[in-house]
């Protein structure tokens, strides 16, 4: 049987990581190609090439020259945490040289991992069908690399494109809000911030990893979907999850928004370098209190089946760090 070639830009990320241990241990017919500028930390079966800046491509040769399936992951995502540039040069730049790649070698299927930064701020519910009005450079960058990927469908005669925009992703591995947030329950110390219903669109990164196999199989030119659970999850609801599965401290108290809108007003007049190392940032203390409100009913209607809910992810996600600790 012909094995189907995936090339991965950005597949020693967080959710590369998890893409290639899903398609590996699935699948014996997929052979995958990782292009990244860093070494996969994990060794598979598969081929692995690595060493590829999105930003130049200029070592392209070492890719195979024909390919299923495009992924594209490559991003510089924190935000904040990154001068406006980097945003700009890696995201934008970088879908120009993938489609450009793409289309040197006829590839005519292409998945984009975008975000759901580009609806902007607010607590109204988003859609696929939302006007996007990003207010953050990650948000822009995001935006208009969809528009090149979208160009790209377009140039060519029977390409294929999915453009998915994932909320919080959190697993082993993340290192993110969701770890930090794991950390100050486990150890008692976790405070509402600025209230308890803060929605925050989210998703498990096994999960996030099937809804891009399941796009992998569509036959249609174009999907756009938002890639989270399809419940409004809030910030009180994480917690009690936390409980339920690991027994973690349910917390007590909420700090008053004003005192958060206070802290984030000191930080940006002391805004050191050495303060923003400690993840001491004004944006990140302002997002606290912010809902990402976004609804996933379309993936729903188009059929994709959640295996975890919130609390059966945590399970899955304390049992792959062997232990109640999560990283």
């Amino acid at each position: 049987m012909k094995k189907k070639m995936i090339i991965i830009f950005g597949g020693s990320g967080f959710l590369g990581r998890h893409l290639v241990e899903l398609f590996s241990s699935q699948d014996e017919t997929i052979h995958i190609a990782n292009a990244d500028l860093l070494a996969p930390q994990i060794q598979f079966k598969q081929e692995f090439l690595f060493d590829i800046d999105v930003r130049r491509l200029t070592n392209e040769t070492q890719l195979p020259e024909s390919t299923d399936c495009i992924i594209n992951l490559a991003a510089i995502h924190k935000s904040p945490g990154h001068a406006a540039h980097e945003y700009f040069e890696t995201n934008i730049l970088g879908a120009k040289n993938v489609c450009d790649f793409a289309e040197k070698i006829n590839c005519k299927k292409i998945i984009f991992t975008s975000s759901i930064a580009p609806y902007g701020p607010g607590e109204d519910e988003k859609t696929e069908a939302s006007i996007t009005m990003p207010s953050i450079p990650y948000g822009i960058s995001k935006i208009i690399a969809e528009g090149i990927h979208k160009e790209w469908m377009y140039r060519g005669e029977g390409r294929q494109l999915s453009i998915l925009r994932p909320g919080v992703i959190f697993g082993k591995g993340e290192n993110g809000n969701f770890t930090r947030m794991a950390t100050a329950l486990r150890n008692g110390v976790f405070v509402y911030p600025g209230r308890k219903d803060t929605i925050k669109a989210c998703i498990y990164v096994k999960d996030a990893c099937r809804i891009i196999d399941f796009a992998m199989q569509s036959t249609q030119q174009f999907s756009l979907y938002n890639v989270c659970y399809p419940n409004k999850i809030s910030t009180e609801d994480i917690a009690t999850a936390f409980h339920e599965s690991l027994n973690y401290k349910l917390p007590k108290y909420v700090l008053p928004k004003y005192v958060i809108d206070l802290g984030a007003a000191v930080l940006r007049l002391i805004n050191t370098p050495s303060i923003r190392s400690l993840g001491l940032d004004p944006a990140r203390i302002e997002k606290l209190v912010n809902s990402t409100n976004i609804s996933s009913k379309k993936l729903v209607d188009a059929g994709f089946e959640f295996k975890y809910d919130l609390v059966s992810a945590i399970k899955d996600w304390s049992k792959d760090c062997g232990g109640e600790k999560l990283f």
